[in-house]
């Protein structure tokens, strides 16, 4: 965001319309379908439309007829009208990018409606009104990644990993971050986060916006008690509980490996595409066997005690004899 205002700040003075980006949470529905009314409403506010306060709070009235046959009829605003405001002020206001937190949110949709339908009203959108859209969520948005061919092509996956414990670079990283909480905490007395960087790890799993939010919860209580310290009473008493920080840590894990490409989709990925020689394959199979076999040879030769020239082999002698 940063750099797009940047990029854009002499057009911005000069022209007071011009909004380069703008974003809006997709809000979770009540009914448990996601409403793109509430969705184009809470779009409209988000780019300043002088009359969104108007097209959402309020319907207009049309009064019919003459003298004592008068009557008032409300109008409120329909889909398709809401949809269009939203498309005319993106033109107006010439937005670049607009972002979308949130947004698996889309995917809570009645029975009988498609996904796919979801992510068309958007990718439309975003082709006629040329502003990109970025779709910000957890991982249950992959579903809706590649829902069309067109929509995988006009898409780019961006994956913001947690922190991993076995990452040497990951770990300091992860303290970095603690250490700025810290100098930021405006309290009297700094804590040293830092120094218990592995309990916040255990309980975060490596996500530093679950940290910002425990930590932002904490503080909040201290400074309602007027305490001068953010110490272990405010920390634990806001941490994730255990059997959460498990849940989180499941839901991250099977995200993760949906990104990861297995050698079998690789596989399946060639063959579809006329790559793969299975004759190739076995004959690389034979060979690769080969291989081991003379390998694992070789290494029993090695292993194998040198002995002196006419030292005997290594036998079981018999034992006892004579007859019964």
């Amino acid at each position: 965001m940063k750099i797009i205002f940047e990029q854009n700040q002499a057009l911005i003075i000069q022209d007071r319309a011009f909004l380069p980006i703008a974003g809006v949470e997709a809000r979770s529905p009540d009914s448990g379908s996601f409403d793109w009314k509430d969705y184009y409403k809470s779009v409209l506010i988000a780019v300043s439309e002088p009359f969104a306060d108007y097209k959402v709070r309020t319907s207009s009235s049309r009064v019919y007829g003459n003298g004592s046959e008068q009557r008032i009829v409300k109008v409120k605003p329909n889909l398709a009208n809401l949809r269009a405001d939203v498309e005319h002020i993106f033109k107006q206001r010439q937005l670049i990018v607009f972002l979308v937190d949130e947004a698996q949110r889309f995917a809570k949709i009645p029975s009988g409606r498609k996904q796919q339908d979801q992510m068309d009203a958007i990718q439309s959108m975003a082709s006629y009104t040329e502003t990109r859209h970025g779709l910000f969520g957890t991982y249950e948005l992959l579903q809706l990644r590649n829902l069309s061919g067109q929509l995988s092509r006009r898409s780019i996956d961006i994956h913001f990993p947690r922190y991993k414990s076995d990452n040497a670079e990951d770990i300091k990283d992860f303290q970095r971050v603690l250490k700025s909480f810290s100098v930021a905490i405006p309290i009297p007395e700094t804590p040293d986060l830092e120094q218990r960087w592995d309990y916040f790890y255990e309980r975060s799993i490596g996500c530093v916006g679950i940290v910002k939010d425990w930590l932002t919860q904490s503080l909040r209580k201290a400074l309602s008690e007027s305490s001068n310290s953010l110490n272990d009473k405010y920390i634990q008493a806001y941490a994730p509980s255990v059997s959460k920080s498990v849940r989180m840590l499941t839901e991250a894990i099977e995200g993760e490996n949906i990104l990861l490409e297995s050698e079998s989709q690789v596989e399946k990925l060639r063959a579809s595409l006329g790559l793969h020689n299975p004759s190739h394959q076995n004959l690389y199979q034979s060979d690769k066997s080969e291989i081991i076999r003379i390998v694992t040879i070789l290494k029993q030769k090695q292993n194998r005690k040198k002995r002196r020239p006419g030292e005997r082999n290594p036998k079981r002698d018999v034992v006892g004899g004579g007859n019964a």
